[in-house]
C-alpha cells in the first residue's frame, strides 16, 4: 500500500481504536459461557497478499467428519495498512467479500488471529464473529504480550494465557515437536469450547484444518495472481 499524508495515518489508527473499543463495550465477547447448541458446519477464514491486492478465503467443512463442503474467495484492494492489533480492520473486509458467496451460512467460524487473547480484550476473531453475528474462535501462530509458560510437549497440553493478571486464552499443544498455538474465545464462545473445538479439528499438522485448508488455497491464489 501506498503511504498516507501526514498525519492522515495517526487519525484513522485513532479512529479505528475507538471504534474498536466501543465494539468491546458493546458485544462482551470472551467471557461467555453459552455456546453454540449445534455445530454442523465450521468454517475457517484466512488471507493472503500480493501488492495492494488481498485474497480472503473462507472454506466451508462438515463437522465431526471435516469433510471439505466448498469455499469461496475474493480479491479485493487492501485499504488499511498493517497496524498490530487492528488486524481486522485490514483483513475483515477481505473475507466478508468472500463470505458473501456463501450459500449456507456456517455455525461456527475459525479466524487465524487472536479473539479475547488482546490488550483490548477485543481481537480479530471477536471483531469478525459480532459483525457477521455467527460464533467465532481466535487461533494464533504467535501470542500477543502474554505472561506465561509453555505447555508440555504432549497434544492437547496448555497453559494459561495471562494479560494484566487475566487469563485471556491458552498456548495449546496441537503437534509433539511444534510450536503451540495460541487459543482464545472470540464472539459468543467460551475458551473451553474454544480448545475442545481447535483439537478436535486438528488431524497431523499444527495449525487446525478449517484454517490450515483457508491458508492453502489462499496462498494459492496469492502466487497465480502475483
Amino acid at each position: 500500500m501506498g503511504s498516507y499524508p501526514d498525519g492522515m495515518g495517526e487519525e484513522l489508527e485513532r479512529s479505528a481504536r475507538s471504534l474498536q473499543a466501543r465494539m468491546r463495550e458493546r458485544y462482551r465477547c470472551g467471557t461467555t459461557r453459552q455456546d453454540p447448541v449445534q455445530v454442523r458446519i465450521i468454517a475457517g477464514a484466512d488471507a493472503a497478499y500480493t501488492g495492494d491486492l488481498g485474497i480472503g478465503v473462507v472454506v466451508l467443512l462438515s463437522y465431526p467428519s471435516l469433510g471439505l463442503i466448498g469455499y469461496r474467495y475474493a480479491i479485493r484492494p487492501v485499504l488499511f495498512p498493517y497496524i498490530p492489533g487492528l488486524l481486522a480492520f485490514r483483513e475483515l473486509p477481505l473475507i466478508m467479500a468472500a463470505y458473501e458467496k456463501i450459500a449456507e451460512p456456517p455455525d461456527l467460524i475459525i479466524f487465524d488471529g487472536h479473539g479475547y487473547a488482546h490488550p483490548v480484550r477485543f481481537g480479530y476473531a471477536c471483531h469478525a464473529g459480532a459483525i457477521l453475528g455467527i460464533p467465532t474462535i481466535g487461533v494464533a501462530k504467535r501470542p500477543m504480550g502474554r505472561q506465561g509458560m509453555d505447555p508440555g510437549n504432549e497434544p492437547g497440553m496448555f497453559e494459561d494465557m495471562v494479560m494484566d493478571g487475566e487469563v485471556t486464552g491458552v498456548a495449546l499443544r496441537t503437534k509433539s515437536g511444534a510450536s503451540p498455538v495460541y487459543i482464545s474465545a472470540g464472539y459468543k464462545t467460551s475458551l473451553r469450547f474454544s480448545c475442545k473445538i481447535i483439537l478436535e479439528t486438528t488431524r497431523n499438522h499444527r495449525i487446525c484444518e478449517p484454517i490450515r485448508i483457508a491458508d492453502l488455497i489462499a496462498r494459492k491464489y496469492r502466487d497465480f495472481f502475483s
